[in-house]
């Protein structure tokens, strides 16, 4: 028996109405993508709501990776870095003896994902769900080795569409807000930090600010390829193939 589908099964819930599942699988009709994180980008749902449903509808246990506090370096060498940020993974646990490895996965319904895993770690895999941005602040912490984001300008810069920096270190800010009389850095006043003179800024801040950021950049980008189609630089058949995985 086929399994329900996510945006009916958000719909019986009563997490969704009909009118946003509506907009967002136009969304998706127009530009293609994954319906749960066309919802989340949309507001409509929390990551958190998303992996429940998920979990309903695939019949896979969820797993709070933000609530792991260490993984054995023997489990984590079982999946390469670069692999683990490819396919928003992160191992567990080692269980039978080394022989099978439980794995949080924000997409375990991409069995060529498992199988990349299997091929890896050598070892059978099992499967557990998590928000790909609970993964992505978990890799952080295990992969990166950046808990508490030690230099955060020497690892990654933040930009806009135009290219100006949107995060920068508490020192960058203190000193620009001296030149402008005092006057804080627009969009940073939320910006949280690890003490008053760790000059670091809170990573799970960075990240919200990250994610607002990727919606802005989404936004942009969608009316850059809008323009195009109508100029008849290609067609949307022609962007939606390209894009499809």
């Amino acid at each position: 028996m086929a399994s329900i589908k996510l945006g009916d099964l958000l719909v019986k819930a009563k997490v969704l109405t009909e009118s946003q599942l509506k907009a967002a699988l136009a969304e998706q009709q127009r530009w293609g993508g994954k319906l749960g994180e066309i919802l989340v980008r949309m507001n409509a749902l929390t990551e958190e709501m998303l992996v429940k449903a998920l979990s309903k509808q695939l019949g896979l246990q969820t797993v709070n990776v933000d609530a792991i506090q260490s993984i054995f370096p023997h489990v984590k060498a079982k999946v390469p870095k670069e692999i683990a940020r490819d396919l928003a993974a992160l191992p567990l646990q080692l269980r039978d003896d080394g022989r099978t490895l439980v794995v949080a996965m924000a997409e375990p319904q991409q069995v060529e994902h498992i199988d990349t895993l299997r091929a890896v770690a050598r070892a059978r895999i099992v499967p557990q769900l998590a928000g790909r941005t609970a993964i992505a602040r978990a890799f952080t912490r295990f992969y990166e080795n950046a808990g508490d984001l030690a230099d955060i300008e020497s690892s990654f810069k933040m930009v806009d569409a135009q290219g100006k920096t949107i995060l920068k270190t508490q020192q960058q800010v203190r000193e620009e807000a001296g030149k402008r009389g005092n006057r804080a850095e627009p969009g940073l006043d939320s910006l949280k930090l690890d003490g008053p003179d760790s000059g670091q800024p809170n990573p799970r801040d960075v990240l919200a600010l990250l994610e607002e950021g990727h919606r802005k950049e989404v936004a942009a980008l969608k009316a850059m390829v809008e323009l195009l189609i109508e100029r008849g630089v290609f067609t949307r058949e022609e962007y939606l193939k390209k894009v499809k995985r």
